[in-house]
């Protein structure tokens, strides 16, 4: 049986909460989704970078510019994506990545 979410909420201007169907709550970063952005182009330039990051020309300090999203869409039942300026449009986050994959706040 795969879990699926029964709430997604803006927790701060940084992070994102999930309130899974079995009652579970997890905190994401945004930074921290945005880094590991499933999209096939992300994935290749992660492969290629000696750090295993995304290879970004210049890293912009923390409360310089905002990572939240513009808006938060689902994919199916099955994963969300993130729109805005600073978001792949096809890095579709499927509910088994999110909970498998990321770094949470836990």
């Amino acid at each position: 049986m795969h879990i699926k979410p029964r709430e997604i909420n803006e927790f701060t201007e940084k992070s994102l909460q999930i309130i899974w169907d079995n009652g579970e709550e997890t905190i994401f970063f945004y930074e921290e989704l945005r880094e590991v952005c499933p999209c096939a182009t992300c994935r290749r330039l992660r492969k290629k970078s000696r750090t295993g990051k995304l290879p970004f020309k210049k890293r912009i300090p923390l409360g310089k510019i905002s990572m939240a999203p513009e808006k938060i869409e689902y994919v199916g039942n099955y994963a969300i994506r993130f729109i805005g300026k600073n978001w792949c449009e096809t890095g579709f986050y499927t509910f088994d990545f999110l909970r498998k994959n990321c770094v949470s706040g836990e």
